[in-house]
């Protein structure tokens, strides 16, 4: 007849609630704490495979291939032949005009200060130069340390104005009139200047009688080449000098 079996209610407990009201079998199904249960022993189940790790013969592996990749490097590093080095590339060196271009530059500026000076120094009036040089001038006659000093200065400077004067009158400017007039007045005015500092009444030192009698020879020559006007400013400042060398006209 074959062996005991357990009732559906001793196994389950469910035989009779299997059916529904018109005896009609409906699928089992278990309750929310038995879902519950099973989801933590399949995930207790998982966690047990990833607690184990890589197997011990994987890792064996592993360990040899990447001991061989080192070794391979290593022997291939030690029988490199590291590339050889660039030598230096000798700088070229600058052609001998690049090296005397600063001599050369400093040799114009010289040469350019030299033909400034000289070109100033023998400028006349109506020259572009001629205000530089009229400002030298003053500067120098401003530095003078005393009367003498100032008095010997002046005399230069009158002196200027009669060679300015005779170059003047061969020039062919056509304002060399007035040039010539304003240069005389300026001639006359400095040498009042320098002889009222050096003579006194009744009196005339060396250096005035050689500046007035050196003065007459510079204009008395003059005078036929100027014109009326000029020629009367001449002959004034002659008369006045005159005193001062010792002998009439």
């Amino acid at each position: 007849m074959g062996g005991w079996r357990p009732s559906r209610r001793a196994r389950g407990g469910s035989g009779a609630r299997a059916r529904d009201a018109s005896g009609r079998r409906v699928p089992f199904r278990r309750g929310p704490a038995a879902r519950a249960r099973g989801v933590v022993a399949r995930l207790t189940g998982v966690r047990s495979r990833l607690d184990g790790g890589p197997r011990p013969e994987f890792r064996e592996r592993l360990r040899a291939e990447l001991m061989r990749a080192h070794a391979a490097e290593r022997a291939a590093g030690r029988h490199a032949t590291p590339p050889a080095a660039e030598p230096p590339r000798p700088r070229p060196r600058p052609s001998l005009l690049v090296r005397l271009r600063p001599l050369l530059v400093l040799g114009v500026l010289l040469g350019g200060m030299f033909w400034t000076g000289v070109r100033t120094y023998h400028s006349v009036p109506g020259e572009s130069l001629y205000p530089l040089k009229r400002l030298a001038e003053a500067t120098v006659l401003d530095l003078s340390y005393d009367e003498q000093e100032l008095a010997r200065r002046e005399m230069v400077a009158a002196r200027q104005r009669a060679a300015e004067t005779a170059s003047l009158v061969g020039a062919s400017a056509p304002d060399s009139r007035r040039l010539i007039a304003q240069t005389l007045d300026d001639m006359e005015t400095t040498t009042r200047s320098a002889l009222s500092r050096v003579a006194r009444p009744g009196q005339t030192s060396g250096d005035a009688r050689k500046f007035a009698r050196e003065q007459r020879n510079l204009v008395e020559p003059l005078l036929p080449k100027l014109d009326q006007e000029n020629r009367d400013k001449a002959n004034q400042y002659l008369s006045y000098i005159d005193s001062f060398t010792g002998s009439g006209r």
